[in-house]
């Protein structure tokens, strides 16, 4: 019975663990991700810096870029829909103070590789990407 008990309890710990979302850790070497931060998502300097990244979808998808619009109590992917990763345990991973109003880029390597405050021009973030060595590894690739 005691067995039965503490399986029951791990198996809650468990499933509350992956109803709270993912994060950051489950794009590792599959994308890279903008992380588009402000404590207020109908921010105006935000939602234009936003607009200037996704109208170069196509930049976007070349350099597998996914984009997200976090606050301290929600994140949103690039369309607007909830996203599935936890505000709490991002804002920690990525050690943001509550009053951080800006862009992060994060590398496949997860590691933060821009962090500047709005406005950020696209063509920034893109020369950015293109500069590392990883992103010049898949160009030479696709060149094959």
């Amino acid at each position: 019975m005691r067995l039965l008990r503490y399986t029951l309890l791990i198996l809650g710990f468990i499933t509350s663990s992956h109803m709270t979302g993912q994060d950051l850790q489950d794009y590792k070497w599959k994308n890279r991700l903008l992380i588009f931060v402000a404590e207020n998502t109908d921010n105006k300097i935000l939602k234009t810096n936003l607009t200037a990244f996704t109208e170069q979808q196509k930049e976007l998808t070349e350099r597998d870029l996914m984009i997200f619009v976090i606050n301290p109590t929600h994140i949103y992917n690039q369309d607007g829909s909830k996203a599935n990763l936890n505000p709490g345990a991002v804002y920690k991973q990525l050690n943001l103070s509550s009053g951080f109003k800006g862009l992060l880029l994060i590398g496949k390597d997860g590691f933060i590789k821009a962090k500047k405050a709005y406005p950020v021009a696209p063509e920034a973030i893109f020369t950015k990407i293109d500069g590392m060595p990883m992103r010049q590894a898949e160009q030479h690739d696709k060149e094959r």
